[in-house]
């Protein structure tokens, strides 16, 4: 079973695309922090765990995510990414199978102004964002949290 976890603050330009493109997963939860838009409204339309949590930091309201979900594998989506159909079709191969990682590393495509950033270190930007529930959480720091996890770490293709 796969949780897609994502947080949000006002969000409602950003997260029906992402939503819709992490529907393949079993489970989705969003931790919201106090948003006054549709971001709410537009969340519960696709999943029924939205939970509101004051703001503590990014890591720690990705790690409320992760524990309000109920799948041994987590897939952390920021709201303004999208996981591809290619992706998505990896993710799934992936996940049917046994595997002896315990987190992914996924090769992120980064956006300024519609336009791909593939030079200077931006792109393949690695991040694992798939990874075992039991195995992995996110770091305590303020900014550019990242996922540690205990274990063996692969490394998936799709962007």
């Amino acid at each position: 079973m796969l949780s897609a976890t994502i947080i949000t603050l006002n969000e409602e330009k950003n997260l029906k695309p992402c939503l819709e493109s992490v529907r393949f997963a079993d489970e989705i939860v969003v931790v919201d922090s106090g948003s006054t838009d549709k971001t709410l409204e537009i969340a519960k339309a696709f999943t029924d765990k939205v939970f509101q949590e004051p703001w503590r930091g990014y890591a720690r309201q990705k790690n409320l995510a992760q524990q309000h979900a109920r799948g041994p594998w987590i897939l952390n989506v920021d709201a303004d990414e999208r996981v591809p159909p290619s992706l998505q079709k990896e993710i799934h191969t992936l996940l049917s199978r046994e595997t002896v990682e315990d987190g992914f590393r996924i090769p992120r495509k980064n956006f300024c102004r519609g336009r791909w950033i593939r030079h200077g270190g931006w792109y393949p930007n690695y991040m694992v964002r798939l990874y075992r529930k039991e195995a992995g959480s996110f770091a305590p720091r303020e900014v550019h949290e990242q996922v540690t996890v205990r274990g063996k770490i692969g490394t998936l293709k799709s962007p």
